[in-house]
């Protein structure tokens, strides 16, 4: 333990490099805007980012893109707060008690104990993301492919089922997007899959292209109308939103049961800051002494779900980086990102590249501190962008995720998937599919195929393989029964009620 503190300290010290100083302060700036804008949130936000942030070098971008991550989780509070209108699914529970503050005058409180909420949080998913991931990456070690195999499957089941209220349209979409993941040529025979005889596709998808359309195009052609025409929202003066701290005490047990829940929350694959968020405010009215107070403007209302928020974030990176699973959507393309400066997340990375790993942990530490006085400075900008009419912002959002996806390849031909994905991202969000098992199916797809090529070339087409191994067997059967148990209860109570 004392040789990861050791290592962190060393990480911190290299990320007070300028490079990676200048890639926190504009991803954390940059990060805050999008989180304060109407109809965007963090998986929107490191989406559209991603096709410029990784020209950087390599450990810079990871960096800037992990700020605009929890900087979107520290500025969703403002919209939650000022408009009544969540940025982001995560931010839904701030606005029960957020709003109602605002509407009472005290905005500046119910913006103070979310910046408060959100550095403790932070702070409190950070440590623990500390001490766990290298604990979780030695042992994760000891997994062969077998074991990883089953890993993945598991991951992308959970993710699938618990992602959404409809399981059904989960695996759907996860089926989508491992058949997105096997376009270009294969990886052991090399032949041509699903190309449609388009040379262009014989790379395969890049996942920046896929990743800008799902979460960044489609969230612009579905934002709603009441966001696009909010005329009639009450304008709040500029000593109104400044921070007031001396609440802060008087929620320090929200806040800390919020960071312990979202971190925990956060990293189970599937359940993410929303879940996290619904837990934390339900486990903060229970043990209130005021219960009835909430829903009707209760500052612990607002710090439970914002300490979650933020502690879910860092709780979701642990299975990204320790086992090269990612359990969110914004993590999924955190790990696309790190694929694309060519690292893969996993136990190895630990071993192999410890002196990035430890640098983008102490980047997280100097971020999250930062963001407190950078988001107490720009609080009344931050309150002006949530006022911010869509019809003014999109268009340079849209010529920004041009630019960026054009740059990748130099191809028109890109621009047009981008474009077709943020439809199929659109129509996906009408039938209520989730886009997160489509994002995960086509990183994972790809590695979970390879994982059983290779190991049925290992054992020469042996489908034994697969239950040899105890640990593989009880991952195997744990994916089962969260596919099975759902229906069986379901149809159980179908019966019961006839």
């Amino acid at each position: 333990m004392i040789e990861t503190w050791s290592l962190l300290l060393d990480g911190i010290s290299s990320a007070l490099s300028p490079a990676i100083l200048m890639a926190i302060f504009a991803g954390a700036i940059v990060g805050l805007l999008i989180g304060a804008l109407p109809g965007l949130g963090p998986s929107a936000g490191v989406a559209i980012l991603l096709p410029l942030a990784v020209s950087f070098d390599g450990t810079a971008a990871i960096a800037a893109l992990g700020a605009v991550y929890y900087g979107a989780q520290y500025g969703g509070a403002v919209t939650a707060i000022l408009l009544g209108i969540p940025g982001d699914a995560s931010a839904t529970m701030t606005v029960i008690d957020g709003y109602k503050l605002a509407q009472k005058g005290r905005a500046g409180a119910a913006l103070s104990i979310s910046v408060a909420a959100s550095f403790v949080g932070g702070l409190i998913g950070l440590i623990l993301l500390t001490a766990f991931a290298t604990t979780i990456a030695k042992a994760a070690i000891a997994f062969g492919p077998t074991e990883m195999t089953a890993m993945m499957i598991f991951s992308l089941v959970l993710v699938s089922v618990l992602g959404g209220g409809k399981p059904l349209k989960g695996l759907l979409s996860l089926f989508l997007g491992v058949w997105v993941g096997t376009i270009g040529l294969d990886p052991i025979a090399g032949l041509p899959r699903f190309t449609f005889d388009q040379v262009l596709l014989y790379d395969g998808i890049e996942f920046s292209i896929l990743a800008v359309g799902i979460f960044g195009l489609s969230e612009m052609f579905s934002t709603p109308n009441s966001i696009a025409t909010n005329e009639t929202s009450a304008r709040f003066k500029l000593k109104e939103l400044l921070p007031n701290w001396k609440d802060f005490f008087s929620c320090r047990r929200e806040l800390f049961s919020g960071s312990v829940i979202g971190f925990i929350v956060g990293v189970l694959p599937g359940c993410g800051a929303t879940a996290s968020t619904m837990i934390a405010y339900a486990y903060a009215k229970r043990r209130s002494k005021k219960p009835e107070e909430f829903g009707k403007g209760a500052l612990p209302g607002v710090a439970s779900p914002e300490a979650a928020n933020n502690a879910a974030s860092y709780g979701a990176m642990i299975p990204m980086f320790a086992l090269g699973i990612p359990g969110s959507g914004t993590t999924a393309i955190l790990m696309g990102g790190l694929l694309m400066v060519g690292l893969q997340p996993g136990p190895t990375l630990f071993a192999t590249q410890p002196e990035f790993v430890w640098t983008i942990f102490g980047s997280f530490y100097i971020g999250n501190l930062a963001l407190v006085a950078i988001t107490i400075a720009m609080i009344p900008l931050l309150a002006a962008c949530a006022y911010l009419k869509p019809g003014y912002l999109y268009p340079p959002v849209i010529g920004l995720i041009v630019f960026g996806v054009y740059s990748i390849n130099y191809s028109m031909f890109d621009v047009s998937l981008a474009i077709a994905f943020g439809l199929i991202g659109y129509v996906m969000k009408k039938l209520e599919y989730p886009a997160v098992p489509l994002v995960l199916g086509m990183i994972l797809g790809p590695l979970l195929e390879r994982g059983i090529r290779r190991t049925l070339i290992a054992s020469n087409g042996d489908f034994q393989v697969f239950v040899e191994s105890p640990i593989a067997v009880a991952i195997l059967a744990l994916s089962v029964s969260i596919i099975v148990v759902p229906f069986f209860y379901k149809r159980r109570a179908g019966i019961t009620q006839s």
